[in-house]
Parts: C-alpha cells; sequence; structure tokens
C-alpha cells in the first residue's frame, strides 16, 4: 500500500484553503494511496477528510488529530492570525509526520508552510526551516532541490546571512551531495552547472578566491563519481536560456542565487525536494501568505503539483 503523509503546516495560513482547493486531486489519489493530514486539535476542518483517531490501515483521505494544544490555545488559531499556538502545531504536527513516515515503510512526506519566525516564537529555539529538522531526525545530510517543468535548482547554502555564505560553502558534505544527488529518482546522469559564488566568478582571484580554493578543487569530487560538471559559471549568465537547454541541474552557492531565477521560470509550480532522505519530501515553494488566509485567495497550484510529482515518483 502506498502512503502520502502531509504535515499541516502553520493552521492559522492558507493550508486549509490549499486542501481544498487540491480535492478534486486528493480524492482521485485516495482510490490508490492511504493520504493521511496529520494535524492539530484545533477546530479547522479539513474538507473530504475522514477524522480518524488512529494510523488507517486502508486507501482513502483521513485527518488525523494530535492533540497538541490546550483550550486556550485552541481558541487562538484564527485564519490570517499567527500565533504561538499556531506555531507549536505546525512543529509537532512535522514531528508527528515524520514519527508516522519511521514507522510506515515507503510513505512520501508533504510539507505544508508553516513560519519559521513563529515556530521560534513557540519556544522551539535554533529552528531554521523543514530541510534542516528533517537532516537532525533523520540524523543524515540533507539537501534542498527546487524541481520544476525547466529547472532544477539545489542551493549549496540555504538559510544563512549572506555574510556567512563563504564559510558555509567549506561546511557543505560534497560526498553525501554527490551521494545524494546519484540516489534520487528524479535526477538521471545529470549534467551539472556549478554557478561562482563571487561576481564573474572571482575572475582568477582578482574578485575574490571562493571559486579557486573551495568550488574548483571540489569538481574533482564530481568527475570521480561519473559525474558531468561544469564551471564555476557567473551567476549573472548561468541560467541563461542556451544553460537551460545545456544544463539539467543548477548548483547555487546560495540562496537567493539559486531562487530568484527560479521562481521567476517556475512560479508557482515549483515544488521543493528534499535530497539525501531514503523517502520523498516535497513542499510547496511558497509560504503561508497569512495577509490572504481566510479570504478566498489561496492557489493551490504548488499543492498540486507536489502530489503530481510524488505520484510520478512512485510509478
Amino acid at each position: 500500500m502506498k502512503t502520502i503523509l502531509l504535515s499541516e503546516g502553520d493552521p492559522a495560513s492558507i493550508n486549509y484553503e490549499l486542501l481544498a482547493g487540491s480535492l478534486p486531486t486528493l480524492r482521485s489519489l485516495s482510490k490508490t494511496n492511504r493520504i493521511i493530514l496529520v494535524r492539530g486539535n484545533h477546530k479547522l476542518v479539513a474538507k473530504g477528510f475522514s477524522e480518524v483517531e488512529d494510523i488507517p490501515k486502508g486507501n482513502g483521505l483521513f485527518s488525523f488529530k494530535k492533540q497538541y494544544l490546550s483550550r486556550e490555545e485552541i481558541s487562538k488559531i484564527k485564519l490570517g492570525k499567527p500565533s504561538e499556538a499556531s506555531g507549536r502545531s505546525a512543529f509537532q504536527a512535522l514531528l508527528s509526520a515524520i514519527q508516522i513516515q519511521k514507522q510506515t515503510k515507503g510513505a512520501s512526506l508533504i510539507t505544508l508552510p508553516l513560519s519559521k519566525e513563529w515556530v521560534i516564537r513557540a519556544g522551539i529555539s535554533g529552528f531554521r526551516g523543514h530541510t534542516e529538522t528533517l537532516a537532525e531526525e533523520y540524523n543524515t545530510p540533507t539537501f534542498m532541490m527546487m524541481t520544476g517543468k525547466n529547472l532544477k535548482v539545489i542551493p549549496l547554502t540555504t538559510h544563512v546571512p549572506i555574510s556567512g555564505v563563504a564559510e558555509e560553502l567549506t561546511r557543505v558534505n560534497w560526498s553525501e551531495l554527490i551521494l545524494a544527488i546519484k540516489s534520487t529518482k528524479l535526477l538521471k546522469r545529470p549534467k551539472i552547472c556549478l554557478l561562482g559564488l563571487n561576481p564573474h566568478s572571482g575572475e582568477g582571484g582578482k574578485i575574490g578566491r571562493e571559486e579557486l580554493d573551495i568550488l574548483i578543487p571540489k569538481m574533482e569530487l564530481f568527475r570521480s563519481a561519473n559525474l558531468r560538471i561544469e564551471g564555476p559559471i557567473p551567476g549573472d549568465s548561468a541560467f541563461l536560456p542556451e544553460n537551460q537547454k545545456k544544463f539539467d541541474l543548477f548548483l547555487a552557492c546560495y540562496h537567493d542565487q539559486g531562487l530568484i531565477p527560479f521562481k521567476m521560470q517556475e512560479g508557482k509550480e515549483g515544488v521543493n525536494v528534499t535530497l539525501g532522505l531514503k523517502f520523498l519530501r516535497v513542499s510547496p515553494d511558497h509560504g503561508t501568505a497569512f495577509a490572504i488566509a481566510g479570504k478566498g485567495k489561496a492557489d493551490p497550484t504548488g499543492l498540486i503539483s507536489c502530489l503530481k510529482l510524488v505520484t510520478k515518483a512512485q510509478s
């Protein structure tokens, strides 16, 4: 039996509207999958989901409530109004979904958006995001790969300030990254473009030595692993149309270097995939959108793209 787990993310966000907007797709998939929404014990309704008190055994669309919140906290869960309560529910739902995944062979995980700020304000100090939490919980290096119809981008560093990027690049587990790239079903012997960190990729050390000291030596690891790689290519030209045709995967040195062109190209259909895990974890490439929560403006395209990608990977 195939299982798809959904962690609810922040219940004060647009997530329950995304679920409602994706209901036709969810219902269709539930005929051949056991789809379980892992959520807190607040009053928001997951339309079309059957509420259960334990892990169901058959296919279908299920809402599994966990008792995270007190009565006082439940009263604070309101659409468009994030709180410590909504942040705590989001984080606890993620942890619960992870525990269920560990007990369920081959289960895929879709994580709906949460707010790092409100998770931290809920008392989870040091929280950096889904990708980092998964690395901790599964005790393995993980890597974010943004996946769309035309582009696949891995930011080598994620949620760190620009001032710390160069040092963070020295901490990348390059061997594990290579293994993750070779292991995923979403890439088949890709041709890889490695972006430079500095303008003009450092111009031979005149505008910084990170390319010479960090990036170029690591390219040999890829070649030794029989992976095709070119670079470092300057960030201002890496994503030109001819390069998008030439390369299957782009390695960006920092978050915005890769995600700005990705989001401009892929729009709402982009999917965040976590590499390095032994199962598929994906997330829509957008945030909580608290400002429009409850106003009927939420677009489920990102979640539908996640569901389609999971289904494709299962086949």
